[in-house]
């Protein structure tokens, strides 16, 4: 994974809990605290390392601390510079499910070693969406959860999401995502 996404991990254990904690977590993990080059790959392992490292230090599940850290993708890159390139790819919720390909594959000129998930929107009805999730990595799914609930929040839009794990003869995940009348 690109360093871009240790570092948002960082960013996110610094305002739970404080740059101490972030220290002894990447102590532990035997790396050094200091800012991961967004531009630059690192083995995933190191990231699964971090993730679960910052839930022992926090006491939370390795679950929940993925979905806080999707929640919390969605504003780490736009703060990052790229709030302005998700916004070509969707005034709506919708829309931008729709484009997450095209963003990952605009992300890849920049970053030739990304290897991003694939994504397929099944339309239900006005209301709701199911949403395919492929990926050569494993266990990411509550990540998926939390950057669909931070792209709502963005737009503005209330929607409760549903993750329907992968079968033994499936190979991918599904969220179903349902949008929420005012």
């Amino acid at each position: 994974m690109y360093g871009m996404i240790n570092q948002a991990l960082k960013e996110l254990v610094e305002s739970h809990s404080g740059a101490r904690v972030w220290g002894e977590i990447c102590e532990s993990a035997g790396v050094s605290s200091e800012d991961f080059d967004s531009l630059l790959p690192y083995e995933d392992s190191l990231t699964y390392r971090l993730v679960g490292l910052t839930s022992e230090k926090l006491g939370l599940s390795a679950s929940e601390i993925l979905r806080m850290f999707g929640l919390h993708w969605v504003s780490f890159t736009a703060h990052q510079g790229y709030g302005e390139m998700m916004a070509l790819f969707g005034r709506d919720l919708r829309t931008c499910l729709k484009n997450l390909n095209r963003m990952h594959g605009h992300m890849g000129a920049m970053m030739p070693d990304l290897h991003p998930p694939r994504f397929v929107v099944e339309e239900k009805n006005s209301e709701s969406l199911t949403l395919h999730y492929y990926s050569t990595r494993h266990g990411l799914a509550p990540l998926v959860v939390g950057i669909i609930e931070g792209l709502a929040q963005k737009f503005r839009e209330p929607i409760t999401v549903r993750h329907i794990p992968k079968g033994e003869c499936s190979d991918h995940d599904e969220f179903n995502v349902v949008f929420v009348s005012a």
